[in-house]
C-alpha cells in the first residue's frame, strides 16, 4: 500500500490553527449575512464577468452625480462594491484552503479505509485458523462494517 498523504499538527501548530479561527469568526461573522435558499435565487448575482461592469457603472455614477436619480444612493453603491472586493479575497483564499483540505481529508481517509479492509481482512483470514482474539475483533468490525441496509424480506429472512 502507498502512503500519499501523512498530516500531523503539533499541539502548539492545532492551537495556533484555533486562533487563527476564532480571530476569523470574532471579526467577521458578525459582518456577514444569511440568505435563504429562496432569498439566494432570487437575487441578481454578480459573477467575475460583471466585476468591471459594476466597477465602472459605479465610477461613471460618481463621475456624473448630476444624472442619477435619488434613489440611486452612490456612496452606499461605492461601499457595497468595495465589500465585495474585500470579501472576494478572503473567500478566495479559504475557498482554495478548503478545497486543499477536502482532498487531503480524501486521500487520507481513502488511505486509512484502505488499511481497515487490509486489517479486516487479515482478522478474517486469522479466525479461520482459530487464532486466539481474531474471531472476536472480526465479529465486532463485522457490526460496524458499513453496508447498505437490506430490505427483510420473506426470502432473506
Amino acid at each position: 500500500m502507498e502512503d500519499r498523504f501523512s498530516f500531523h499538527l503539533s499541539d502548539e501548530e492545532r492551537e495556533q490553527v484555533n486562533q487563527a479561527l476564532q480571530t476569523l469568526v470574532t471579526v467577521i461573522e458578525s459582518k456577514l449575512m444569511t440568505l435563504t435558499p429562496e432569498e439566494r435565487k432570487e437575487l441578481p448575482k454578480m459573477g467575475d464577468k460583471t466585476v468591471a461592469f459594476v466597477e465602472k457603472a459605479v465610477e461613471y455614477a460618481q463621475e456624473y452625480p448630476q444624472y442619477m436619480p435619488a434613489f440611486i444612493d452612490v456612496p452606499e453603491a461605492k461601499s457595497d462594491f468595495e465589500a465585495v472586493k474585500d470579501i472576494r479575497i478572503i473567500y478566495n483564499q479559504l475557498q482554495r484552503l478548503c478545497a486543499e483540505m477536502d482532498d487531503s481529508m480524501t486521500i487520507a481517509g481513502s488511505e486509512a479505509y484502505t488499511t481497515a479492509l487490509s486489517v479486516y481482512k487479515v482478522l478474517k483470514n486469522a479466525a479461520s485458523m482459530g487464532q486466539p482474539g481474531a474471531e472476536k475483533a472480526v465479529s465486532e468490525l463485522g457490526e460496524r462494517f458499513p453496508r447498505g441496509k437490506r430490505k427483510v424480506t420473506p426470502d432473506n429472512n
